[in-house]
């Protein structure tokens, strides 16, 4: 991972100049793995810090983003509020090559008499934890608890003394010069990739600033160490002087629009094909990268289930859909079959039972000759008789299939519209209301909360548009809703995107006309609250509230309307949380 030791070291120095003499106000568990604490000092109003031992996203930084709590704290989390809260910060350290942050504070005991208590951040990936230790460095309590059986080189319990992790029989490149890393490349001859030898040599790189070493040593990341010249040699040495011992240089790689890569020094091994961004300090360069990603895989871990239920129906739709056209289809040749039961019945007199085929004309045809086929083990009048069966059944079929088609297309839409509510879903109680739509639609049993605990209702999103206009957009199906059906004035202007699912988006405005800016910003709402949030020239919708009605029995979300006009803009993310309502 990029939260290499040197990263750590720079970060700690950072953090320690922002939080020295910071009080702890609370203390929060929002997840099996974070803990989040509030803080009293100037240096960070407005921002907490958090602790993840999150095996996919370790780290520690401040954050301004806010996160749903659960409703009783876990036992930990108690644990630290007994003895942090109030507490004061002291230092915030980080031990030589190692990827920990010591934060030590001050704190007053049971008896008011004041003591020194560590707060310990272990970022190791799956082995990542967080530590309470007392004065004597023994360990009060741990997130994870580390027995004998999990690790017999380091345990980590409570009434044990805290060690740190075994030490890798490494090199510490800081301890060098730039001579002397000269010295020690030059003696190196194997056949053996530049970044592979880097990190395999030395201590505290990750594997994203070897590949970086090996690009500005020798410009190819496919280079081997008996490969280089002795130029080459010589700015290997003096990349690694330079990152070892070098001041931080925060920044961020995109892959397009998606954060790909972080580091505390710029990154220019995937020139043209990314963008690297500098930053101004290392804790919102993880507060940006992390978030995102932690948003998005907590959601899609969230959803996983839900997400399935919704798939499974939609395939099944689909199968469903497939086989009903095919059998529509077979029904189109139903005069083909009455055509051939006629003439059975107007040759009737010729045939005889026991005859496999007969030869007639045909004068539906213009008396052409056609050969028909007969079942030898019926009489004729039987065959004519079947023929009139089928064709009654496909006649009939038709119109029953034709419904089903309709209703099926219908349905596969609604769910198109659940899986877009899921894919937006920010929260474990947008996730609630979707299952609730579910449960009442019939694609999952409800689940009763035997806890009584009561929900609280999530709002629609709200924006305030460049002109002082109010725009509100739902979250889901049923706040699409409640949101054009019973909050929307009939003057009120609502938007949809066309033929793609999407929030329903409705501007307050009574009747009055709007500035063409503020119908602008509203459609951009409206397609990046839909499936179309990656695309452009999105095709937006929209209407007087009035001429939009809900159909008897339409699934949750769908509406028709009339009287529209339509508008073709481009989803945008960052006017979207310009226009936001943050309360």
């Amino acid at each position: 991972m990029a939260l290499d030791a040197f990263f750590i070291s720079h970060l700690a120095r950072e953090l320690n100049e922002l939080l020295e003499g910071a009080r702890i106000d609370k203390i929060h568990q929002p997840t099996r793995d974070d803990i989040v604490i509030g803080l009293r000092s100037p240096n960070v109003k407005g921002k907490r810090l958090i602790l993840s031992a999150n095996a996919s996203f370790p780290r520690v930084h401040l954050t301004s983003m806010a996160r749903e709590n659960p409703a009783s704290a876990p036992m930990f989390c108690m644990l630290l509020r007994k003895h942090l809260t109030n507490g004061r910060i002291i230092s915030v350290s980080a031990p030589d090559l190692e990827r920990i942050i010591d934060i030590k504070l001050e704190v007053n005991d049971e008896m008011g008499v004041s003591s020194k208590r560590t707060l310990t951040c272990e970022i190791m990936a799956r082995h990542s934890n967080i530590i309470l230790r007392d004065a004597d460095d023994r360990i009060i309590e741990c997130l994870k608890r580390v027995d004998l059986d999990t690790s017999e080189k380091r345990q980590v319990l409570p009434g044990l003394f805290y060690e740190l992790p075994p030490k890798q029989e490494k090199l510490d490149p800081g301890a060098y010069s730039r001579a002397e890393l000269f010295d020690i490349i030059c003696n190196e001859k194997e056949e053996i990739l530049c970044d592979k030898w880097v990190i395999s040599s030395f201590a505290g790189f990750s594997p994203l600033v070897c590949r970086e070493i090996a690009y500005r040593a020798g410009g190819d990341l496919t280079l081997h160490m008996s490969e280089l010249s002795m130029a080459q040699r010589e700015r290997m040495a003096s990349a690694i002087c330079e990152i070892a011992g070098g001041d931080a240089q925060p920044c961020i790689v995109y892959d397009g629009k998606h954060p790909y890569e972080f580091s505390f020094f710029p990154i220019t091994q995937y020139e043209a094909s990314m963008t690297a961004e500098g930053r101004d300090c290392l804790s919102d360069t993880l507060s940006e990268y992390f978030e995102i990603r932690e948003v998005r895989e907590t959601m899609r871990q969230r959803s996983h289930g839900i997400l399935q239920v919704v798939k499974n129906a939609y395939n099944r739709t689909q199968k469903k859909l497939a086989l009903q056209r095919e059998e529509l289809k077979k029904a189109e040749n139903r005069e083909e079959i009455r055509e051939r039961a006629e003439l059975i019945s107007a040759n009737i007199y010729r045939l005889e039972k026991g005859m496999t085929s007969f030869v007639a004309q045909n004068y539906y045809r213009n008396c052409e000759e056609v050969t028909i086929k007969l079942d030898s083990r019926l009489s004729p009048q039987e065959n004519s008789e079947k023929l009139f069966r089928e064709y009654r059944r496909m006649k009939n079929a038709e119109k029953y299939i034709t419904e089903q088609i309709t209703s099926g297309e219908e349905e596969l839409i609604y769910l198109e519209s659940v899986l877009e509510s899921i894919e937006k879903a920010e929260s474990e109680a947008d996730l609630s209301e979707i299952r609730d739509e579910l449960a009442e639609t019939g694609y999952v049993s409800r689940v009763s909360d035997r806890r009584g605990v009561k929900k609280t209702a999530l709002r629609p999103y709200r924006f305030t548009s460049s002109d002082g206009y109010v725009i509100y957009a739902g979250r889901n199906n049923k706040q699409n809703d409640a949101l054009t059906l019973k909050s929307a004035m009939k003057g009120d202007l609502w938007l949809h995107t066309k033929n793609i699912p999407g929030s329903h988006v409705i501007v307050e405005c009574a009747g009055e006309e709007l500035p063409d800016r503020t119908i602008t910003e509203a459609a951009m709402i409206a397609a990046y609250y839909s499936r179309a949030r990656e695309s452009v020239n999105v095709p937006v919708d929209y209407a007087r509230v009035r001429y939009v009605k809900k159909p008897q029995g339409a699934a949750p979300g769908r509406v028709i309307y009339t009287n529209y006009y339509t508008a073709y803009v481009t989803p945008d993310e960052a006017l979207c949380k310009k226009l936001m309502n943050k309360d």
